[in-house]
């Protein structure tokens, strides 16, 4: 004879614990799509970005996972994929606004597109954050892209200060002389 209180107490028993345990799981599939990721990016092969996209769809709080995406898509070339990359990390970036690696990476995806003032705007707190010279060297590049030749100028001069051995801010620094 069945024991249907014992079942039914059983049966919530295991909903109960795989419902604490989820977020548990979803972090640690979406830590585990990454991880595979890598390896495929490492390989140079395509799938790195769907794994990360997954990883992103499991986890959407998982900010490795946005900036992984949002790098393979500016490695992909495609346009698509770059707006995508670019979508996913600023969904990301609205939960975690002092990612400096998922900002630098939008900043990136936002260059390719030629979105120079949003690309500009990325470098530049990406470098006020971490003074970081290539995000600095990046930010000097928008904005002569954006005809602001003093604002490049103004970030050259910061870059030369926060490395004054970076041969690239000096070549444009040299190239910027009257």
């Amino acid at each position: 004879m069945i024991d249907w209180n014992a079942s039914v107490r059983r049966t919530l028993l295991v909903a109960t614990a795989l419902l604490l345990s989820a977020p548990l799981l979803r972090s640690s599939i979406s830590c585990a799509l990454v991880t595979r990721g890598d390896g495929l990016l490492y390989a140079r092969d395509a799938r790195a970005s769907v794994m990360y996209r997954r990883a992103v769809e499991v986890d959407p709080g998982n900010e490795v996972a946005a900036d992984r995406y949002a790098f393979a898509a500016l490695l992909s070339h495609r346009r698509s994929e770059v707006e995508d990359g670019i979508r996913i990390a600023s969904l990301g970036l609205a939960a975690h606004p002092d990612d400096a690696a998922l900002r630098m990476d939008r900043a990136l995806c936002l260059q390719r597109m030629k979105r120079f003032a949003s690309a500009e705007t990325d470098f530049r707190r990406v470098a006020l954050q971490t003074r970081n010279v290539q995000a600095l060297a990046f930010a000097a590049a928008d904005a002569r892209k954006l005809l602001r030749p003093a604002q490049a100028r103004e970030l050259l001069l910061l870059a030369a200060r926060v490395d004054p051995h970076y041969a690239p801010v000096q070549r444009d620094l040299r190239e910027m002389r009257p």
